[in-house]
This record gives C-alpha cells, sequence and structure tokens, in this order.
C-alpha cells in the first residue's frame, strides 16, 4: 500500500511540475531572445528593427515538423488586409528552426529554411539548443505558433497543426493588434 500512495505521490508531483513549466498562455510576455538567421549568420531579436513596434507571427518548427502550419501561412499571405500591415510594418512572420531536435544534418536544415524563406516571406532564424522551445514552452519536435503583439504580449499559442477553424480568429487577431497604437 505504502508503495501504491508513493507512485501516486510521484505521479501528481510529476503532473504539477509538467504543468507549471507548460510555458507562455495567452496573456503572457514573452522574452527577449537573440538567435542567428539561417542564411546569413546575422543576429536577430524581437527588438530588432525587422520586428521592433509590429506584431510578430512566430511559427517555431523542427524539420519533421516543418510544414505543419503551411495552410496558416497561405492563409495569411492570401489575405488582403494583412498584406497591406505588412508593407505599413505594422506586421512581419518569423520562422524559428529547432535545430536540436532535427534529425538531420545542419545544411539540410538551412535548405528547408531558405525554402521556408522564399515561400513565406518570414526571415528564418535557428535555434541550435531548444532556447526558445523551453522560453515558450513548445513541445519537442512539434510545431508551435505564437502571435505577439507590440508590447510582445502573447495573443495567440497552439501547439501542433493549427486546426483550419483557427485561421480565422488568427487573422482577425493580427489585424486587431497591428492596427493598435
Amino acid at each position: 500500500m505504502k508503495k501504491v500512495i508513493a507512485v501516486v505521490f510521484l505521479v501528481l508531483l510529476l503532473g504539477a511540475v509538467t504543468s507549471y513549466a507548460a510555458g507562455l498562455k495567452v496573456g503572457d510576455k514573452i522574452g527577449d531572445f537573440k538567435l542567428k538567421a539561417a542564411l546569413d549568420d546575422k543576429e536577430y531579436t524581437l527588438s530588432s528593427p525587422e520586428y521592433a513596434g509590429r506584431v510578430v507571427y512566430i511559427v517555431y518548427a523542427s524539420s519533421s515538423s516543418a510544414d505543419d502550419n503551411d495552410h496558416v501561412t497561405e492563409a495569411i499571405k492570401a489575405n488582403k488586409d494583412i498584406d497591406r500591415l505588412k508593407s505599413e510594418n505594422k506586421y512581419v512572420g518569423l520562422g524559428i528552426g529547432n535545430e536540436k531536435d532535427s534529425p538531420v544534418p545542419n545544411f539540410m536544415i538551412k535548405i528547408i529554411a531558405k525554402r521556408k524563406q522564399k515561400s513565406s516571406g518570414a526571415i528564418i532564424l535557428l535555434d541550435p539548443d531548444f532556447t526558445i522551445g523551453n522560453l515558450v514552452g513548445a513541445p519537442h519536435k512539434i510545431a508551435t505558433s505564437i502571435l505577439v503583439d507590440k508590447q510582445r504580449v502573447v495573443r495567440y499559442i497552439y501547439s501542433g497543426k493549427t486546426p483550419m477553424e483557427n485561421i480565422p480568429k488568427l487573422i482577425d487577431l493580427i489585424k486587431k493588434y497591428a492596427e493598435e497604437k
């Protein structure tokens, strides 16, 4: 009986620790970070001129989940309001490649990043040691989408392949927060 109680206690304790370390939630502020670009090794932060003062839609993925949210990227690119917001420097996309969990060599990750950068128009950064995954609470090898407003408050976060029904909500959130002063 003592063993059963000890096992139950350990499971509850592990569950509490896991839920505490679950990462960012809507309403949390994301911390700044510094990562190098996949294509030119230039360092970027959320304070870099390319992102400062803009709403940022971040897709964090490993090579095995790199295409999981292409349908979201295509819907965002097809939206004329978001295209306008992008041209007004109020919105930008950002891709972050999780190198630590990727089973393919780094040169292949750079090839994937180049393809993604060309198709999405977003700068692709590389996370060699899962720093951002830990920061946002992303599950390993699963794509995570995060929308942050101009003050870097998380307005949307989803791990896994984004359901089609979430896309209109995400687009509305981008428009809403990009238009705020």
